[in-house]
Order: structure tokens, then C-alpha cells, then sequence
């Protein structure tokens, strides 16, 4: 064969196989989110201290607890790392005498198993939150979900993309190693 037509053949082929992921990306976002690995609800109650919930962040490695009424388990609140940052740091709190309670974000928007990964990043965006607990039908969590967990699960479908990316043409090496 040519060469002109080995090349224009090749061509053809990587379009199509390019196209490919767009199609299972569109289709990835109106997935269930319970095809993301999300994760396991750390619960805490309205009179846990801001102290116990920041050690359960560095301790379980996440960024929120769902707090739950003692009586029910029904979820009634969120706690980030943001409220943290935005309404603790550096303001002159005893993190061990207060309860998340006064900080939580009171009856947050929570999604279903069932519900499509579109609408927690439909949530996400226009209400500018990292995190939404997942509830079951009597509102008592079953874990949460996070922006990184949907990046994650969407970048799946990109992976030889994401994963042979060149490097930045404007990064600096910062040592012998690049790190």
C-alpha cells in the first residue's frame, strides 16, 4: 500500500477510536451513583466536638462527617473541612468546648443510590459544595460522595487521555527528581 494511504488510514482509525469515549462519557453521567466508589458515612451527632470531628477527618481521611439525631440516625446535618476553614480558623474558638452543631450545615441536600452521577454534579455546581451525603429512603446515610470521587470515576473513561498526557510545556523542575 502507499504511503499516503497507510497514513490517511491511520488517521481514520484514531478518530474513530477517539470519538468512542465521548460517547461512554455521556453515557458514565447518567449512571446510578452507586457505580462510583463512594464512600462510607462517617456519622457523628449535633453534640460531637469540633475537636472529635476534625480528628475523625485526619483519622478516616475524608473531608466531611453527617451528623444524625441521636434517636432516628435520620441525617439533619453536614460538617466540612470548609466550615472548619471558613467558620473556626482563626477566629478564637475552643474546638474541644463546641459542637459541630453551631457549624454544620443544617439539612443539606442529599441524593439517592439510584440517582445519576448528573444530578450530584448538577448539586455540586450550583451549590458549590465538595460533598453530598447519600441517603436511603428513611434519610439515614449510607455514605457520602465527593468531587474527587466523580472525577475519579469519570476520568475512567479518559484514561489513556489522562494517563498519556505530555507534561506541561509551562512547569518548572523544581529539583533533580522534578518533585
Amino acid at each position: 500500500m502507499p504511503e499516503e494511504i497507510e497514513e490517511e488510514q491511520r488517521i481514520i482509525e484514531e478518530r474513530d477510536s477517539s470519538s468512542k469515549p465521548n460517547l461512554e462519557f455521556a453515557l458514565s453521567i447518567h449512571e446510578p451513583i452507586e457505580k462510583i466508589l463512594y464512600r462510607d458515612p462517617v456519622i457523628v451527632f449535633p453534640d460531637t466536638k469540633v475537636a472529635d470531628a476534625i480528628n475523625y477527618f485526619i483519622e478516616k481521611d475524608v473531608g466531611c462527617v453527617l451528623v444524625v439525631e441521636k434517636d432516628t440516625n435520620k441525617l439533619i446535618g453536614i460538617f466540612t473541612e470548609r466550615d472548619v476553614i471558613r467558620k473556626l480558623v482563626n477566629k478564637g474558638h475552643d474546638y474541644s468546648k463546641e459542637t459541630v452543631s453551631e457549624y454544620m450545615t443544617k439539612n443539606p441536600d442529599a441524593l439517592y443510590l439510584d440517582d445519576p452521577i448528573v444530578y450530584a454534579l448538577n448539586r455540586m455546581a450550583a451549590g458549590g459544595y465538595r460533598h453530598i451525603p447519600l441517603v436511603d429512603e428513611g434519610n439515614h446515610p449510607v455514605g457520602f460522595i465527593s468531587v474527587r470521587d466523580i472525577v475519579e470515576h469519570l476520568a475512567d473513561y479518559y484514561s489513556n487521555e489522562v494517563l498519556n498526557l505530555p507534561p506541561s510545556p509551562h512547569a518548572k523542575q523544581r529539583t533533580r527528581e522534578g518533585g
